[in-house]
């Protein structure tokens, strides 16, 4: 399995995105969205599923999260697949909480296949993480999520969106889907729109929401009067945590008049 596409922060890092892909895509597919987000506080995570194969594509080897044996809430499941993955996803959010940012400024979300495996690690880990986004997607281990569920995947806030005319993941299912995790979580926003199996616009415009009401920018500190005062590297944070790019500074005056510029 490839390491997953880095989208580093621009401003002070407060907050994560894991964000998983769909079958037989990668995790760069989604990576050209989180510029286009504007949250330059979040550092966004895309990871890579591993090939194996699938039976609905009639056994051939793809990046795919766990094997999809259909499309339907009767259809049988990967559970091993999907337990598996499920350990990558608590892992990354581990590594995550280790170098500072707290569960609960972490969301975990993806499209498709992608959006199954994150709801379904998000309902089953142990504490409250900011949030959850399913997108063209579905409820993963259905049959058994109820009780596998946890403390911190009740509280965990969930936002799921899908198309109404979507021929791959049937709009139907979504909604069955939908109603399981309402009836497990303490907060669950469903939208609908006139697409088919992919994203639009309006959908990245209400999820950016969502994500801002759920991990908004921390507030920074207050700028100092006399910023003189301050060393370069006190500077360089001040002016991170506003999103101010610092790349053409290359001296302690510069990053002193950037400062001055904002009092």
């Amino acid at each position: 399995m490839a390491d997953p596409v880095i989208v580093a922060p621009t401003a002070q890092h407060s907050a994560s995105v894991i964000w998983m892909h769909g079958l037989g895509d990668q995790g760069a597919g989604w990576a050209s969205h989180a510029p286009e987000l504007k949250m330059p506080w979040v550092k966004w995570i895309f990871p890579n599923a591993p090939n194996r194969a699938v039976t609905i594509n009639m056994g051939a080897q793809m990046p795919a999260w766990a094997d999809i044996k259909g499309l339907s809430p009767e259809a049988p499941e990967d559970e091993e697949g999907t337990m598996q993955t499920r350990d990558m996803v608590h892992k990354l959010i581990a590594s995550e909480v280790a170098s500072g940012i707290p569960a609960s400024r972490i969301v975990v979300g993806g499209f498709s296949q992608g959006g199954a495996m994150a709801g379904f690690a998000c309902l089953t880990h142990e504490a409250p993480l900011g949030g959850c986004f399913v997108l063209s997607g579905f409820l993963a281990m259905k049959a058994k999520v109820g009780t596998m569920l946890t403390a911190g995947g009740k509280r965990t806030p969930f936002f799921q969106a899908h198309g109404t005319q979507d021929p791959v993941v049937p709009f139907f299912f979504a909604q069955v889907s939908a109603q399981l995790v309402q009836s497990m979580v303490a907060s669950m926003e469903f939208k609908q729109y006139p697409i088919q199996h992919t994203s639009s616009v309006e959908e990245l415009t209400d999820l950016r929401a969502f994500l801002i009401s759920k991990i908004p920018q921390a507030q920074a500190a207050p700028l100092p009067s006399n910023p003189e005062e301050l060393s370069a590297k006190e500077l360089k944070k001040a002016l991170q945590e506003r999103g101010v790019d610092t790349s053409d500074c290359l001296e302690k005056a510069d990053l002193v008049n950037k400062v001055k510029s904002l009092l």
